[in-house]
């Protein structure tokens, strides 16, 4: 039986292991180009959503933020089952409060019930939707101010849109370029109650918030009370809660989370 040298096994072999060195490399080569790229999209990516939630145009931004909300009242929003007493008393108490900037940001209060649990969020036509839940949840009216007022500053800085951009790109760019706005809709409605902010966000509502209230004469001190009341009762009445809804408190929270920075801005805002 012939057998083979060793240098002659390994040019025999030598073929195959040059192929199977090529394919690594080119392996290699195109795992580091998806990589090069995905961290070039994530660079990108907030410059991008900026120049879309620029282009939207007024009159589009708010047929967005209408279409949304007959979604919501549609699948998720219940008319609201506070006494037309207390929510006349809540809307005249917000509506009297005069802006700290020139240009207020347009908005409307409108007042719901629903499954969401204790919920505010503001839509990119300038509607405050306020949930029964949290209204109930809250100490007073005052409290109830300094939640309006934080989304007003969510409002005034155009958070939800930008946010909504961030989310669906596709259909909001598509929304700028073809004026329709239905696939962002349906998109986004649905999930735009329970989009979580981030912290730069949540700060930037807190340091209108506390402008709005300080203009008009109000304690700062309410925008700590907002986070330490629902915090409290969220880790207090259990898994029922004190509406008798899951988490009722918790919802809020979980859109509007609280962390150490914030509240130690507001309560050194408050002491000034």
């Amino acid at each position: 039986m012939q057998t083979l040298a060793v240098p002659d096994l390994i040019n025999l072999f030598a073929p195959g292991r040059r192929r199977a060195l090529r394919h690594w490399r080119l392996a290699a080569l195109a795992a580091a180009a998806c990589v090069a790229l995905y961290i070039g999209w994530q660079l990108a990516r907030p410059a991008i959503v900026d120049q879309l939630a620029e282009a939207f145009p007024p009159t589009l931004e708010t047929r967005l933020g209408q279409d949304m909300l007959r979604e919501l009242d549609r699948q998720a929003l219940q008319p609201s089952e506070l006494s037309e007493t207390h929510r006349a008393r809540i809307s005249g108490a917000f509506a009297s409060l005069q802006a700290p900037h020139e240009g207020a940001p347009r908005h409307r209060l409108l007042f719901r019930s629903s499954q969401l649990g204790a919920a505010a969020f503001t839509l990119p036509s300038g509607d405050i939707i306020l949930t029964d839940s949290l209204v109930l949840a809250l100490p007073d009216d005052g409290a109830v101010l300094a939640v309006l007022a934080h989304e007003l500053g969510h409002q005034q800085q155009r958070h939800m849109l930008r946010r909504l951009v961030q989310e669906a790109m596709l259909p909001a760019a598509s929304a700028v370029v073809l004026g329709d706005t239905n696939w962002l809709v349906s998109s986004m409605a649905a999930r735009a109650p329970h989009l979580e902010w981030p912290q730069q966000a949540e700060i930037e509502a807190d340091n209108y918030a506390a402008d709005l209230l300080e203009h008009n004469g109000l304690s700062l001190r309410l925008l700590t009370e907002v986070q330490e009341a629902l915090s409290g009762a969220a880790g207090t009445t259990g898994a029922t809660g004190t509406t008798g809804m899951p988490g009722a408190e918790r919802a809020y929270l979980a859109i509007h989370p609280p962390c150490a920075e914030r509240l130690a801005q507001q309560r050194e805002r408050s002491a000034l």
